[in-house]
């Protein structure tokens, strides 16, 4: 038996990064707490720091310089996997802020990029050196924590933040390259450290060009479709018809409209303290011919710290029947959350359904 999982465990180890990536991912998904907490993006840029230190010494080393002390030997045996699991680690932080700060598709994008790094990480050809993926990777992580780190510092999202960013990680960048270049001979200093940066630097600029990449520090908590909304408190007391046990739905998704009727979309969205931008409520119909036709979009102010989200409402009464949705955008049009619903007419005649409550 013990045989067979050997066996089986040497057939698919190449697949083994990606499990445990995976398995990594669903740990940190319930870990993970907030985006802006200090011991978090402290832990995140020694981790960083620790990844540079191992792949410029690992560098140094195949070049015949810094050799390793005694009393570092048998640690440095495992240097791989511990750069593995450093940058594993804020692999599946980052990929988690994305997948919680983006519509479904953008952050199965991602996820699907990432992926790919990944795989040629351990299946790469023999005629590409490991540092020029590894190095890929390692970009990857500083680009995506400076994007973090320059959004919060400054409170907002948009494009003159990313590029700062950008900006930011490639001067970081430099820095690291100019410690290596008095050991590392021009040639391979640009092709296996300054070449991957700029490569993935690239592909992030193109991802968010087509508005790919979410748009974090912001992540939607919560969103749903009411038709009742009254302030109760310091909270909201919000009205819905249909069954309570359906605890996955937030309030109704589909919408029996009789004349009168609201339409209410609340939502609570989380950015960090001090944090001040705006953002829109975009409803758009599903037009048969036409395809989905916007209707109206709502501006809505968010301030942060709040640790259940910023939250608020927009309530629409001029509606059709039809597929509906109601998607939270930033300024310049990405998606950070977004909900769909159905209006159907009711039934001449037919009784009001009792109203249910539920307080955010």
């Amino acid at each position: 038996m013990l045989t067979k999982v050997r066996e089986s465990l040497h057939k698919y180890r190449k697949w083994e990064p990606l499990a445990f990536f995976t398995a990594g991912f669903c740990f940190d998904a319930l870990l993970l707490h907030r985006i802006d907490d200090p011991l978090m993006l402290t832990h995140q840029a020694v981790y960083l720091l620790l990844a540079a230190l191992i792949i410029a010494w690992d560098l140094f080393c195949e070049e015949g310089h810094s050799p390793v002390p005694k009393w570092l030997d048998k640690a440095w045996i495992y240097r791989e996997g511990i750069l593995h699991f450093v940058l594993g680690t804020l692999l599946n932080v980052y990929t988690i802020f994305y997948f919680k700060s983006g519509s479904m598709m953008s952050s199965l994008s991602f996820l699907a990029f990432l992926g790919l790094l990944l795989f040629l990480n351990e299946a790469r050809p023999s005629r590409i050196s490991k540092h020029l993926l590894r190095n890929a990777l390692f970009g990857l992580c500083l680009i995506s924590y400076m994007n973090i780190i320059v959004s919060i510092a400054i409170g907002s999202v948009g494009p003159w933040v990313f590029i700062l960013a950008i900006g930011v990680a490639f001067g970081v960048h430099t820095c690291f390259v100019s410690l290596l270049r008095s050991r590392l001979p021009g040639p391979r200093l640009f092709r296996e450290i300054k070449m991957p940066f700029l490569g993935i630097a690239a592909i992030y600029v193109l991802l968010y060009a087509f508005k790919v990449l979410p748009p974090v520090p912001l992540s939607v908590k919560f969103m749903g479709i009411y038709r009742d909304i009254a302030r109760d408190g310091g909270n909201y007391r919000l009205g819905f018809h249909g069954a309570t046990w359906k605890f996955w739905q937030n309030g109704e998704r589909v919408f029996e409209a009789r004349p009168g009727d609201k339409i209410v979309c609340f939502v609570q969205v989380f950015s960090p303290t001090r944090f001040k931008d705006q953002l829109f409520v975009r409803w758009q119909h599903k037009d048969k011919l036409r395809g989905w036709q916007s209707w109206d979009a709502i501006a809505m102010d968010v301030a942060g710290g709040r640790e259940e989200g910023y939250r608020g409402y927009t309530l629409k009464t001029n509606y059709q029947p039809g597929d509906w949705r109601v998607s939270i955008e930033t300024a310049d049009g990405r998606e950070v959350g977004r909900i769909g619903f159905e209006v159907v007419a009711a039934e001449a005649g037919s009784p009001q359904p009792e109203m249910h409550y539920e307080i955010r």
